[in-house]
């Protein structure tokens, strides 16, 4: 991770960050890739784990996580377009997972819904792809698991 970037990690929407990581996802996900925003936010947020990587100190990429009777499901993964290219979807992914590896028992799954133009991505950070293609919020996706 490049000394300019740093990644905040917090539990449910009290963070100051919060209102930045609501912007981040509905630019990418509501501006760019013209999902319902009423499909963007979830129940989840209260108790999902939010990552935001800031470069010199301004918010450029946002992902979370949170447990489900599976194990622990990443997702909402948003880079604004300005900062891509550029490590930040690495530091999400990188910073997710040590997180998750210290509060996870060991043998733990970990998944995500992945777009499927980006499959390659995740593999780089150990994800396999398992089953078939299907359709999230209009979008081609595949799961992708690891085991911590």
């Amino acid at each position: 991770m490049s000394d300019s970037l740093s990644v905040v990690i917090f539990q449910g929407t009290e963070s100051e960050f919060w209102p930045a990581v609501m912007q981040i996802r509905k630019t990418v996900f509501v501006d760019e890739q013209q999902i319902d925003i009423s499909l963007e936010f979830d129940d989840i947020e209260v108790e999902a784990y939010h990552l935001i990587v800031l470069d010199n100190g301004r918010p450029a990429g946002v992902c979370r996580f949170f447990k489900t009777e599976e194990g622990y499901k990443m997702g909402r993964f948003a880079v604004l377009k300005e900062f891509r290219g550029q490590g930040i979807g690495n530091a999400l992914i990188q910073a997710s997972l040590s997180e998750i590896e210290d509060i996870a028992e060991d043998g733990s799954k970990i998944y995500l819904h992945a777009q499927t133009y980006v499959t390659k991505f995740y593999e780089e950070e150990g994800f396999n792809i398992e089953g078939d293609e299907f359709m999230e919020d209009g979008i081609p996706h595949v799961l992708m698991v690891q085991t911590i």
